[in-house]
């Protein structure tokens, strides 16, 4: 308690119990080298013993709840039914594709209303004040740029309750009083909003004119534990109820260490636990099964059932919470959504179907990007490789191992004393060759690059973003300040275009000494994260660029780093190769600039079994691109956890092992030998489907549906596959269930489709789908299927980087139906350029049908030279033993011969020969 004391007391900060014994002991030397006290340092000494009997764990009580939140308070305390909210009769009119009126409010403020019909059968309302007191912000940045209108007619007919107005198919019905507003899709209700009358808009105002009786707990100042947050602008709030009609799921609004499907958390407006809460925060080591707020947020929410899919983007970047009730029919879900500042700009999505709804909302914050192919394969990465030698020795050990890895990683140790943009003279004298040697075997590098800069005159960083003023500020309009690993630190204001073109310019290779154009990016901590902070975050009356508080723009604010980021990356090549750039913190859009991952999570099984559904929560809100540290990052996971979690891994979509600096070694060369040939198979899985992954990344480009996808998805129509949330789907054809509990001898695997056929992808058995079906498994096993009527493309020869894999031959996996037919695609181009923009690339189209196998051009705008042939061929599920085999093209004709696996009923065509990009058909008689 002295030691707090003193810390708060003498230099105004409050102690955060944050990260782990290393953090902490960080902080309290800073305390120490500012007090210079014997006792002063005594006492840190001691503080420091005490930490080292405490196990890792995060501290709750550091994060606020509902009931510390005044706006979420009043928000959840609105009585149903009763709203005085009226729509002027006389203030509806249709114009250009936009429906507009006014709402006049309980305190007789009016709101200006505007209804979009926007194309692909999606709608838009955004509701604003006439006269603002205060401007309020608008995430349009989120969106990928103006959402096109709907090509369809707009008809509207008035009555004197309220409006009907048709939008091709739609139908929306909106009463003036009590408000309403229903959406019909081929006479079903789809969506409604205020049907509940909670919609609540609380405009500002200037505290000398707010009665005494208006004026609430929280309204102007609010305390969480010893901050204050001063509200100059007093209560600003806006929620709005919102119902899934025909609903049986809803899933999304991540990041939230929890069930796939949403929980409810009332039941009949009866509380059964707090919202989902929606606000960054660097919350180490969370705990499991909770819908604490998390690293990122994305408020979108997708309701689904075996008839109708639809979506709800609720487009504000300042603090939600979100309400979920369930219906006792089960067959519709309320949604109660309210955010602390910003407007009603909300988004109705209706589908009608899971691919739909994943192309509705690409339309509106953008498409995942292809990423290069070094991206999609595995990472190596530690909390810290130590110096240049350490680096030079894992690399080794992989190698000497026959080991696949593409990209090695460096965290805030390569710095000089975290200095972003720097690099340690003593551990890295030579970084570019460094980074060279790695390329030299056709390997990459990652650093890490987080939004605070450290407060030192002559770190160049410093010097330029303080003179430029391109820091956050303090409400007084000082350089905002706060520790967090450099120390006494400051914050790059991203939310300033000329701060982000600045940033952007850092890494040139002129700027980034001793960086190649084979080094790339990683941004963490950036939520962001302040040591010393409410909730260890940035106080919310900070002020931005414009004049935006923190408040206002905090769930947004890393999206804006990762995107500078990966401008500067992009930008050093002339826009010539796909970028790399991780982030820890996401908002709606992340997903054009780059991965994602879930933060720092623990080495136990609680953490790798919630992996999955915490991926299927980012993948079906358009972060398609994401993964979890394999292995976990605090603590030591014994082997058989690790071996489980690469086997999860490799069949995720970004697979990087990293590690706590307190934690042991266990870089796979360096593990016992039984241990690390589980592992290495586990990873070679992963390069030998490439071809494949890469494919239904290109696919997901053109669609947005997830690579890594719910059962649902594929089987909508499937009530079984609703609430699955530990197995998924890869693109369309696989299906992996990852084992996620100890000493497992045995596991119930869902396969979907009644009349859908399964092959056990490595042991090549078939199985009926529409059932669970008994796996017997020991810890080489990873329960992974393929589906029949698909065609996967692979390939075998695993080397050591997936670019040394570049120009390998084809091994064809076909996978018969139950009408002896298949289908699938390959899709190839030089997986680092854009010249894929520019029709370099080759997109193959197979089918297999009457036992004769086609490969034709998928898309005849591209070409592409390439070495790749096909080496292989199974033909899973065959009825009998074909004799031969004869392969057509270029009006010649080959005999081939054919192996006969009888127990798994597939014949084998080897070395066909044949170049990759050519027409050919192959006949087996």
């Amino acid at each position: 308690s002295i030691l707090l004391s003193i810390g708060a007391s003498n230099y105004a900060v409050d102690f955060p119990v944050h990260h782990d014994v290393l953090v902490q002991v960080q902080y309290l030397t800073l305390l120490a080298t500012m007090a210079y006290s014997e006792l002063f340092v005594l006492l840190v000494a001691f503080a420091f013993l005490s930490m080292l009997d405490r196990s890792y764990s995060a501290e709750t009580s550091n994060f606020k709840k509902c009931k510390d939140v005044a706006f979420c308070r009043h928000h959840r305390k609105l009585s149903p039914q009763h709203s005085t909210y009226r729509i002027l009769e006389d203030s509806v009119q249709l114009k250009d594709k936009v429906l507009h009126f006014t709402i006049v409010t309980a305190l007789e403020k009016h709101l200006a209303c505007q209804l979009h019909g926007l194309a692909h059968d999606t709608l838009r309302l955004q509701v604003r004040e006439k006269e603002p007191v205060r401007k309020r912000y608008e995430a349009t940045d989120a969106l990928s740029g103006s959402p096109p209108p709907t090509d369809s007619r707009m008809h509207m007919s008035k009555s004197s309750d309220g409006i009907k107005l048709e939008v091709g198919q739609t139908v929306v019905s909106l009463s003036y009083s009590p408000i309403m507003l229903s959406v019909h899709l081929d006479d079903y209700e789809i969506l409604s909003l205020n049907a509940r009358g909670l919609l609540e808009y609380r405009t500002g105002q200037l505290r000398s004119e707010a009665s005494k009786a208006s004026v609430r707990s929280g309204d102007w100042e609010e305390k969480f534990k010893t901050f204050n947050d001063s509200k100059p602008h007093g209560p600003m709030s806006v929620g709005m109820d919102i119902a899934f009609h025909q609903a049986k799921q809803v899933y999304g609004v991540p990041e939230h260490a929890d069930s796939f499907a949403l929980k409810p958390t009332m039941s009949s407006r009866r509380v059964l636990r707090d919202p989902f809460r929606l606000y960054n925060l660097d919350v180490f080591q969370y705990e499991v099964d909770t819908n604490v707020a998390l690293y990122g947020s994305i408020p979108f929410m997708i309701g689904h059932s075996g008839q109708f899919t639809s979506g709800v983007f609720w487009n504000n970047a300042a603090e939600t919470w979100v309400d979920v009730d369930t219906s006792p029919a089960g067959n519709q879900i309320d949604t109660h959504w309210f955010s602390e500042t910003g407007i009603i700009d909300v988004f109705l999505l209706l589908g009608p179907s899971p691919t739909d709804v994943f192309s509705q909302y690409a339309m509106l914050t953008g498409y995942t990007p292809l990423p290069p192919m070094f991206a999609i394969s595995y990472h190596q990465s530690r909390w810290n490789y130590n110096d240049e030698e350490d680096v030079s020795n894992v690399v080794a050990g992989f190698d000497e191992d026959d080991f696949p890895v593409d990209v090695i990683w460096l965290d805030i140790e390569h710095t000089t004393e975290k200095k972003y943009l720097t690099w340690d003279k003593e551990r890295f004298p030579v970084p570019e060759r460094m980074q060279d040697q790695l390329w030299s075997g056709h390997r990459r590098m990652v650093v890490i690059i987080d939004p605070h800069i450290k407060r030192e005159e002559g770190y160049h960083v410093h010097d330029e973003a303080t003179e430029l003023g391109h820091y956050i500020k303090t409400a007084n309009g000082s350089a905002y300040q706060g520790y967090c690993w450099s120390g006494q630190s400051s914050w790059i204001d991203f939310l300033s275009p000329a701060a982000r073109k600045w940033w952007s310019g850092k890494f040139t290779l002129d700027n980034f000494k001793g960086s190649t154009l084979s080094l790339f990016g990683w941004n963490d901590m950036n939520e962001p994260s302040v040591f010393d902070g409410p909730e260890i975050s940035m106080h919310k009356d900070a002020v931005h660029h414009d004049d935006w508080e923190h408040r206002d723009v905090h769930n947004i604010y890393g999206f804006y780093q990762h995107e500078a980021t990966v401008d500067g990356i992009t930008q050093r090549t002339n826009s010539e190769k796909r970028p790399f750039v991780l982030s820890r913190a996401f908002f709606a859009g992340s997903q054009r600039f780059g991965p994602v991952w879930t933060g720092d999570n623990t080495a136990n099984w609680d953490h790798l079994r919630m992996s999955v559904p915490m991926l299927l929560s980012l993948g079906v809100t358009g972060l398609s691109f994401s993964g979890a540290d394999v292995g976990g990052f605090f603590a030591d996971p014994d082997m058989e956890l690790l071996v489980r979690w690469y086997q999860a891994g490799a069949f995720q979509p970004f697979f990087r092992a990293h590690a706590h600096v307190d934690s042991r070694r266990r870089e796979p060369h360096i593990l016992h030998e039984e241990v690390r040939s589980l592992i290495r198979t586990a990873v070679t899985h992963r390069y030998a489907l490439l071809p494949y992954w890469y494919t239904a990344f290109r696919q997901s480009t053109k669609s947005g549906v997830p690579v890594m996808r719910p059962l649902w998805v594929e089987f909508p129509r499937e009530e079984a596959t609703f609430a699955i949330d530990d197995q998924f789907m890869i693109g369309k054809d696989l299906l992996v269930k990852p084992i996620t509990r100890p000493g497992v001898r045995s596991v119930y695997v869902h396969l979907p489709g009644k009349y859908q056929l399964w092959y056990n992808y490595f042991d090549l058995s078939s199985h009926k789908g529409g059932k669970d079906i008994q796996l017997q498994v020991d810890i080489s096993t990873i329960p992974a299927f393929q589906r029949a009527g698909s065609i996967v493309a692979t390939k075998q020869r695993v080397r050591r980087s997936s670019v040394a894999m570049l120009q390998d031959p084809i091994t064809l996996r076909i996978a018969l139906d139950g009408k002896l037919r298949a289908s699938g695609e390959l899709y190839i181009d030089d997986g680092e350029t854009y010249k894929y923009q520019k029709g370099e690339f080759i997109h193959r189209r197979f089918s297999f049908n009457g036992n004769k196998l086609s490969s034709k051009c998928a898309d005849t705008a591209g070409t592409f030279k390439v070495m790749s042939w096909v080496e292989q061929i199974y033909v899973i599920g065959l009825k009998r033993e074909p004799s031969t085999a004869t392969l057509s093209y270029k009006k010649k004709k080959v005999s081939l011969s054919v192996s006969w696996l009888q127990e798994q009923r597939t014949a084998v065509i080897r070395k066909p020969d044949i170049n990759i990009s050519q027409d050919f058909t192959l006949v087996l008689t």
